[in-house]
């Protein structure tokens, strides 16, 4: 009789599940990409949303203003919110000092070609006394002015520390 061949076999054995760890050194750097992606997105936003608070405050407070209570005052706060945030853009030195025409002529020189400033409502809040309508078309064109002006651009503000 022939050995039995078959039974002097032992079982297949298979060999461990491959584990995840320790992690291949690409995927650490892979990790590490990640990270820092997502550390300069972050970054990134954070930059975006400090610069633009205070267009986004003026924006707010000359949506509050009411042209037909008080065109006067409402003309004084105008150019006072426009003063404060462009004073938050640019060098104090440069516009803290500015009023009247020199003021609307700052404005002006750094402002996009299609959304400029008529000097004439700028001195309103010098005058003595001023329509409604004047009032409200001083409000409209500083809406404009901030949102399409702010922040100011970069070859702008190279000039405005020139011009010191």
């Amino acid at each position: 009789m022939q050995p039995d061949f078959l039974s002097q076999l032992n079982d297949i054995q298979t060999p461990e599940q491959i584990g995840w760890w320790p992690l291949a050194w690409g995927w650490y750097l892979v990790a590490l990409v990640i990270i820092l992606l997502l550390t300069l997105v972050v970054w990134f936003a954070v930059r975006h949303l400090r610069v633009r608070r205070a267009k986004n405050q003026a924006l707010k407070r000359l949506k509050q203003l009411k042209p037909d209570e008080s065109p006067l005052h409402t003309v004084k706060q105008i150019n006072n919110i426009l003063k404060r945030v462009v004073l938050s853009y640019a060098n104090r030195s440069d516009v803290a000092e500015l009023s009247g025409t020199a003021w609307a002529d700052w404005l002006n020189r750094y402002s996009a070609p299609n959304y400029k400033i008529n000097n004439e409502f700028v001195s309103l809040a010098y005058a003595t006394k001023c329509q409604p309508e004047q009032a409200e078309a001083y409000l409209q064109q500083a809406k404009l002015w901030v949102s399409k002006n702010l922040p100011l651009n970069p070859k702008f503000k190279k000039e405005a520390t020139a011009h010191v």
